[in-house]
């Protein structure tokens, strides 16, 4: 009999073998509209680490530690109040069959995330000594599975990327936010989502885990209408998030990764709208 684990590592190699850039092979993931994102380059897609929880899919870098790409399915039904659920990070377990074990420790240990108290806030945690502020975030938000029965999925490290509390509780919060109350009148949202760094910044022997990420997008789609917004590291608490919107393709080439690959996705503006810009 296989269990979760083994099932998750056999998809995990299955995907790996399918990242190649001739795409070759399409996986459908519950957490991707379509199939998940693929790499563009061959050498980066050897280097990736695939991770799929119940919540989330996630192509974690191999060098890092640090997601490139996470995949998310948002319904209403998953929806809820995450004001008592505790806010403490945890290893991804599942990398412990990859190897990634050690990176993820360093990683924690660099931005000093490793451990977070419980806050009764949903969106805010407190390391334990006050004078360090929690820099971190999560890419796929508490609140948008607290309803449901794997919400500590969400507390896995591979959901996690270093972030300044004013972007966080600010435009991020804020389309987290929208993006809740949204599904509640439509059957499903999907969204991907991750970091951005500068390409200079990244040298071969620098360890992403000392690299503060330049930026972090956010892709929003409603079956083949998408929206792309790209968040610069400074930005303020009290900015829009509607003044963040970008382009997919100029996304994808900053990335090099194919975020829908065998299908054109149509940039919405009705999804716009109804995202409140």
């Amino acid at each position: 009999m296989i269990n979760r684990i083994h099932l998750v590592i056999l998809l995990t190699n299955v995907f790996l073998f399918s990242a190649a850039p001739s795409h070759s092979q399409k996986i459908n993931v519950t957490h991707c509209n379509g199939a998940c994102p693929v790499y563009d380059s061959l050498m980066t897609a050897n280097r990736a680490n695939i991770v799929i929880h119940h919540v989330y899919a996630a192509g974690i870098n191999g060098d890092s530690g640090v997601a490139d790409w996470l995949s998310y399915r948002l319904t209403k039904e998953a929806v809820g109040v995450a004001s008592l659920l505790p806010r403490i990070w945890n290893p991804d377990r599942l990398l412990e069959f990859t190897g990634m074990e050690d990176v993820l420790e360093v990683t924690s240990k660099e931005i000093r995330l490793a451990e977070i108290a419980v806050s009764n806030n949903p969106y805010v945690g407190i390391s334990e000594l006050p004078e360090q502020k929690d820099q971190s975030a999560r890419l796929a938000p508490m609140t948008s599975f607290s309803n449901t029965p794997y919400w500590s999925d969400v507390n896995n490290l591979s959901n996690m990327v270093p972030m300044s509390q004013s972007l966080r509780l600010g435009p991020w919060l804020q389309l987290e936010q929208r993006l809740n109350e949204l599904v509640m009148r439509k059957e499903e949202l999907y969204v991907i989502t991750g970091p951005l760094f500068f390409i200079d910044r990244l040298a071969a022997n620098t360890a992403a885990a000392q690299t503060e990420p330049a930026a972090y997008y956010k892709i929003v789609t409603e079956n083949d209408e998408v929206v792309v917004f790209v968040f610069p590291k400074d930005l303020g608490q009290f900015d829009s998030y509607c003044s963040q919107v970008a382009n997919l393709s100029e996304l994808e080439r900053m990335v090099s990764i194919d975020f829908f690959p065998g299908r054109r996705l149509q940039q919405s503006g009705d999804l716009l709208r109804q995202l409140n810009c």
